[in-house]
């Protein structure tokens, strides 16, 4: 798509006194059937279809704000038809909710139905503001890139329409798609320069990003000084000017992060394992009150979907600073195939199926209800959460190893790279040719690994005779096809533009995006460091505590249960021999404050801990994959497989050991009290 436009800019640009001739309308359209997110997508399907059902009013002023929401993240859509798909969605749940009362006559589900259907009605009513923050969020990651490609090309051509289709063509989704819309708007018709319809783009960001519009005001100024060293002048002011703004914004952010983050950390995580140290006796005292199945439900569903949506509400906002998402890199890399599947479900299998053997023929023999309580039947459920801890390690280690090497491999380059183009902009800059240039700059830093992206550039000019483009993009021997980073590729396509129009401004291009790079890289080690208390915490939380705590409250829950169950025998004993005796029947009654039958039996807690460990350190991955690199599966999965291995061995053999342990105490116990 980018090299379809940019053959149209090429096109227009051979004759600048004319107008480019590119139909803006047509490419709006293309760019937002390429780019909008599948989110997007399917609830701009579900609010028209909702649309069509049921219609509603909506107040002038949620209007207003509505309309801003869905015209800035470019979905077609009405603002009565947020109200309908939110009133739509909630209704299901409520009948449901009074299904379930009538049938069941209990409180607790038809409740929480209720709550879902509440949870419904504000979650879709909100959704729009939800993916406008989200897309802002993201739009801000690009603003000081996007100044810099505007700066770049008003530098070799002074006109403002080309400069922002060019912002278009080089950078991702959302600014892509905003730059392309105010192109739109300007064609057909609704302001009548182009000038115009940026400034009124410009206004949306006049109170989140001050900095980005002060700069592009100036780019607009450029246009009108008196001669062309005032233009240059004006032009890095722009550039100074956002680079500050973006600065700043990104540490305000990472100090405004710490709260959000302790309440995942608390709420989500830690109160939750306080409160299981109390199901045990809960299950014992309260069996008529509190049913396994709510316990289940709070423990699996609700405590989960609240850590989520914390969790993703976080990273939805937070500027990524000058990380690129790098889709090529995916592409790149070698293919895992379906091996890491098979091997996963071999795993799987091996461990469970003996277990699920073993427990079928138990519950079939007509004993379940004795030997539920039994360890054998406790450690075969053990069993389960090991094998699914393992096989999804096995599965997220193995499809994620080379990526997560090519990634480092990556990653280690782009930090390097802002040297480097320091240093390729200081030979451009002595008038030493930009293809020659390369040869140097591979010469001072060689032994690194960056030396060998400039190597293969040099060597692809010396001795294949190629262009500095071929060089770099030809997609056989380009040295972009060994290094695939959307960085990379980036400022490379800067430099052949800034190129095109004089040394000097290449210089002064590779030197600003130097200073840009080293920039952000500092605000990310800020702002990684305002953080390292509340993250190292959760990182100690998700390999070591939550396992930790959860093998003790379930070692402790099978002492308390077989305590009990000691207890009540004895006391059934007691009653037994004391109903021919006043004075030796006083266990009367005390067997019944004990409902050990009714109670969860340990396997089933067990079951319920077990998984919900296997949740949490997903959630907490999750959480620290998005907020330390950003949102990607490929972070977020191989976090998840390394804290996932920790956890299931440290649970399952904290477990098994102290419910080995606490079995034999209770046997103790019970004789003492005996």
């Amino acid at each position: 798509m980018a090299n379809e436009f940019e053959k149209r800019l090429e096109k227009a640009e051979g004759t600048s006194e004319q107008q480019p001739q590119i139909s803006y309308s047509q490419a709006y359209e293309q760019f937002k059937a390429d780019q909008t997110t599948a989110i997007t997508s399917t609830y701009e399907r579900a609010a028209n279809f909702a649309g069509k059902i049921l219609k509603l009013k909506v107040k002038e002023a949620d209007r207003e704000k509505l309309e801003r929401y869905i015209q800035m993240t470019h979905m077609n859509i009405q603002p009565e038809y947020v109200n309908s798909l939110a009133l739509l969605s909630a209704i299901p749940f409520l009948i449901a909710a009074i299904a379930t009362f009538i049938i069941t006559d209990s409180i607790f589900f038809p409740a929480l139905l209720a709550g879902s259907a509440i949870f419904a009605l504000y979650y879709f009513a909100n959704t729009p503001k939800h993916i406008y923050d989200s897309w802002r969020a993201r739009a801000s990651d690009q603003l000081m890139l996007t100044v810099l490609y505007v700066v770049i090309h008003m530098k070799r051509d002074s006109n403002l329409e080309r400069a922002i289709l060019f912002v278009a063509n080089q950078t991702a989704p959302p600014i892509s798609l905003d730059f392309m819309k105010i192109l739109w708007d300007f064609e057909t018709k609704k302001y009548s320069t182009v000038q115009e319809s940026l400034d009124v783009y410009l206004e949306t960001w006049k109170e989140s990003e001050p900095a980005f519009v002060d700069a592009m005001h100036l780019v607009e100024s450029s246009l009108a000084q008196p001669n062309l060293e005032q233009a240059r002048k004006t032009l890095d002011k722009a550039n100074d000017v956002i680079t500050q703004g973006i600065q700043d914004n990104m540490t305000h952010f990472a100090h405004n992060l710490k709260n959000p983050v302790q309440m995942i950390h608390m709420l989500g995580i830690v109160l939750p394992l306080l409160m299981l140290v109390m199901l045990p006796m809960v299950g014992a005292f309260l069996a008529d009150s509190i049913n396994a199945a709510q316990l289940i439900t709070i423990y699996n569903v609700v405590l989960p979907i609240f850590v989520f949506i914390t969790a993703r509400n976080i990273i939805a906002v937070r500027p990524g600073g000058a990380s690129v998402q790098n889709k090529r890199l995916i592409e790149a890399a070698p293919k895992a195939g379906a091996k890491p599947l098979v091997f996963s479900a071999a795993v799987f299998t091996i461990i469970v199926l003996p277990a699920i053997l073993v427990l079928a023929s138990i519950i079939t023999s007509g004993n379940w209800e004795t030997l539920k309580f039994e360890n054998s039947v406790f450690f075969l459920t053990l069993a389960i959460i090991f094998a699914t801890g393992l096989a999804a390690y096995v599965y997220f280690h193995f499809k994620n190893k080379d990526l997560i090497k090519l990634k480092g491999k990556i990653e280690n380059i782009e930090d390097q790279f802002s040297s480097a183009i320091f240093q390729l902009g200081n030979r451009i800059g002595e008038n030493i040719p930009a293809e020659a240039a390369f040869g140097h700059v591979a010469e001072n830093m060689k032994g690194s690994e960056i030396a060998k992206f400039f190597e293969i550039v040099d060597s692809n000019i010396r001795q294949s005779g190629m262009t500095l483009d071929n060089a770099i993009f030809d997609p056989k021997n380009g040295a972009s096809n060994l290094y695939p980073s959307e960085l990379i590729d980036s400022i490379m396509k800067l430099l052949l533009e800034a190129v095109k129009k004089s040394p000097k401004v290449a210089a002064e291009s590779m030197t600003s995006l130097s200073k840009y790079l080293q920039k952000m890289h500092q605000v990310k080690e800020r702002m990684t460091d305002l953080l390292s208390d509340t993250l190292s915490s959760m990182r100690m939380q998700a390999s070591f505590l939550a396992p930790l705590v959860s093998a003790l409250v379930v070692s402790l829950s099978v002492l308390i249960t077989r305590v009990l169950m000691n207890l009540t025998s004895q006391l059934d004993t007691l009653q037994t021999s004391g109903t021919g005796d006043a004075g030796l029947g006083f266990g009367t009654g005390l067997a019944s404050i004990f409902k050990v039958e009714a109670a969860m039996p340990p396997y089933l807690l067990q079951l319920m801990v077990g998984f919900y460990i296997i949740q949490v350190v997903f959630l907490l991955s999750y959480a620290l994959s998005g907020i330390v690199k950003g949102p990607g599966k490929i972070d977020f999965q191989w976090t998840f497989s390394q804290n996932i291995l920790r956890s299931t061995l440290l649970y399952c053999g904290l477990t098994l050991v102290g419910t080995i342990i606490f079995s034999s105490l209770a046997f103790i116990v019970t004789a003492a009290v005996a």
